[in-house]
């Protein structure tokens, strides 16, 4: 509200107030501000649980796109999600930008409420209260968070679980406890230490186990020279390692990486980078190498296929812009190879079809 003075004109000062005012709305319309968005949270009432829980979810950039084919997407499901979900999802998204180096992902954060009680394993007699809800909780995720994203979203059936530290600890109960719940375990310096070493023993307990193809990755950040009572965490994994080595589990693809110059905190973002990346190894294919050998690329995925025991194919948005960058590099007919595939592996893209028209315009046969 503007104030008068008795006279009848503008108070000067209020009039400088309201002028600077004007001056600085006018600035930030003339940035065209608009939200970044990189998911929504909602809330869900567990009735295993008995609490409601915060569930964070991204969606891709192509799962909107009404040009493209609706397609299905493999699904992550990440611990510690009020901690990790925004670095986490960006990192995947940037994974996927010009030449893919892992498909496109929906990812599912999964909140804490009271962190030790749902990531620990089994109850400690010094605090029963606050620790051994694990098992209840992988029992949410697999009765009510995994078929309520599953059936709201396009979703394929290949799941992976992340997790790090005590969340890394859950993840490798989830393993041996709910093995065909996720194809991919990734823990992160996960506390196997915990409770005596109760993590190596839940490895220990199952020696001879069928594993039924699943991969497990561990990343870790390794000792420091002040050790910080990270010995016990050192050596687990370097017992753990052993098992492996000696080939005391059925059907498991395996890899422990160590990360020296990395600490507890940080390890779960390089880890990420590179497990995830090295998961889907196959997908980054340089482009020298299809002017090469144009079947390449259906190679490459079929390799991935077989790795990963579950189909995997070029996505539709790849394809076309390889095909565009062949145009451009003058291997038309191995551009207009890869369109023919794609409007036919992509049948009800108008993207695909508006692609191959396009080029044939551009190229009369």
């Amino acid at each position: 509200m503007i104030k008068y003075t008795k006279t009848g004109e503008c108070n000067p000062l209020i009039m400088k107030k309201i002028f600077l005012s004007l001056l600085i709305l006018c600035s930030l319309q003339g940035y065209g501000q608009a939200p970044i968005c990189i998911g929504e949270t909602f809330s869900m009432e567990s009735t295993i649980l008995k609490e409601t829980r915060k569930v964070d979810i991204y969606l891709p950039p192509s799962y909107t796109n009404s040009q493209l084919q609706p397609s299905d997407y493999p699904v992550i499901y990440l611990l510690d999600a009020e901690n990790n979900f925004r670095y986490f999802t960006t990192l995947m998204e940037k994974l996927t930008q010009g030449i893919p180096s892992v498909p496109e992902f929906i990812i599912i954060g999964i909140e804490n409420t009271q962190r030790e009680r749902d990531l620990t394993p089994i109850s400690l007699p010094s605090n029963p209260e606050n620790t051994g809800g694990n098992p209840l909780f992988l029992s949410f995720l697999k009765e009510e968070v995994v078929p309520m994203v599953e059936k709201k979203y396009r979703c394929k059936d290949f799941r992976i679980l992340v997790g790090h530290s005590l969340s890394g600890l859950a993840t490798i109960n989830a393993l041996i406890t709910e093995t065909e719940l996720f194809n991919v375990y990734i823990a992160h310096d996960p506390s196997l230490w915990w409770n005596n070493n109760y993590g190596l023993e839940l490895f220990e307990k199952n020696k001879g186990k069928d594993f039924l193809n699943r991969i497990l990755y561990i990343s870790h950040s390794e000792q420091k020279k002040r050790d910080n009572g990270r010995e016990r965490h050192v050596a687990s994994l370097q017992q753990l390692e052993e098992m492996f080595f000696r080939g005391d589990f059925q059907n498991i693809q395996w890899k422990i990486v160590g990360y020296p110059k990395e600490n507890h905190g940080s390890i779960q973002i390089i880890g990420n980078l590179n497990l995830i990346r090295d998961l889907f190894s196959e997908m980054f294919i340089d482009r020298s190498e299809i002017l090469k050998n144009p079947s390449i690329i259906d190679q490459r995925y079929q390799a991935l296929s077989e790795k990963l025991h579950y189909p995997f194919s070029p996505s539709e948005l790849y394809l076309n812009n390889t095909a565009r960058w062949l145009e451009n590099s003058h291997k038309k007919d191995i551009a207009l190879q890869l369109l023919k595939e794609n409007a036919k592996r992509y049948p009800n893209s108008s993207q695909a079809k508006r692609a191959l028209e396009d080029f044939l315009n551009r190229n009369p046969q």
